[in-house]
């Protein structure tokens, strides 16, 4: 037979708090926000400090599941009768995992049902975070899920629908969404459902039977090879573009009709590098640079090496990620 309590938490020291003895027990006494004396039991943290003992304003529910193992529960209820409902409904669904109407694997999946797609969502991105993938991929995961999530209406696991995910595809690929766009969203949403399934949290993927577009049919950029001269031209640049910067010439921003004496930083800017301007803006920036010799070194020896790294990057494919 189960029952249900309000568990003891401990919390920190409230500002102000006397501690006193009584019956050799220690206590701590401080007022409320509302000017009541509060008293409670002190206990010692985890960290050698004084903490609190004070109860849960929740009840607990504690019974044994289908298996005969001893449970705990967090009921989320204030009042016991209700509480003692919420353990009625697990000693329940303990009692048909008993009889073989409902497997363990399934009793375990309805224990994951009241929780919210975002803490679904947090504890699959730790997972992705254990596994050792990248920040950058799992902020990618994460902006996808939410989405879909929101303008689908997916709340909760048992909203996870086929026919909802494959109406958002459609309307978004009619509105002029890619193949490969498409084919992320799909991936990211398929993905976090296999997760459930292996955690227990789903029986079944809902999304497993949802179609890939077709990448090649749509291809939105067409990749190809930089030519020589491209590939020239780029170098050349890379490596004037350091020293170039500070060669650049001061021109009037469009629409500037100011008189030459009421000027202000407003009504200028700096000229844009060309390739048949950058040479120029080079020699400039050299001849402003005369007298500091080691920041246009600096400069010079930072452009080489830019121009260095681009030309193995692209004689051997070498891609930024």
């Amino acid at each position: 037979m189960g029952t249900v309590y309000r568990q003891a938490i401990t919390r920190p020291l409230p500002a102000g708090a006397e501690i006193v003895t009584r019956q050799g027990k220690r206590l701590a006494r401080w007022k409320d926000r509302t000017g009541k004396t509060r008293t409670a039991p002190l206990t010692t943290g985890t960290d050698g400090t004084d903490r609190i003992l004070v109860e849960c304003r929740t009840f607990t529910a504690k019974y044994r599941d289908g298996a005969g193992a001893v449970r705990t529960a967090a009921t989320g209820c204030r009042d016991e009768t209700a509480a003692r409902r919420v353990l009625a409904d697990l000693e329940r669904r303990a009692e048909l995992v008993k009889a073989g109407v409902v497997t363990a694997a399934e009793d375990s999946i309805a224990d994951h049902q009241a929780t919210t797609l975002a803490g679904h969502f947090q504890a699959y991105l730790l997972t992705l975070e254990a596994e050792g993938t990248s920040p950058a991929h799992r902020g990618n995961v994460r902006r996808c899920l939410d989405r879909l999530a929101k303008e689908c209406g997916f709340k909760r696991l048992a909203d996870l629908r086929r026919e909802r995910l494959e109406r958002w595809l459609v309307s978004h690929t009619n509105a002029g969404m890619g193949a490969r766009t498409r084919n992320t969203y799909r991936a990211a949403a398929v993905a976090f459902c296999n997760w459930c399934v292996a955690n227990h949290r789903l029986t079944s993927n809902p999304f497993a039977a949802v179609s890939k577009a077709n990448e090649a049919a749509d291809t939105r950029r067409q990749r190809r090879a930089l030519t020589e001269n491209e590939l020239r031209r780029l170098l050349y640049v890379a490596r004037l573009r350091p020293l170039a910067e500070y060669g650049r010439e001061t021109i009037r921003r469009d629409g500037d009709n100011q008189p030459e004496s009421r000027r202000s930083r407003r009504t200028w800017t700096k000229a844009t590098l060309t390739l048949d301007t950058i040479a120029e803006a080079a020699d400039r920036a050299r001849d402003r640079l005369k007298d500091n010799p080691d920041f246009l070194a600096d400069l010079v020896v930072g452009g080489r090496g830019r121009a260095m790294l681009y030309k193995p990057a692209v004689l051997t494919g070498l891609r930024r990620g």
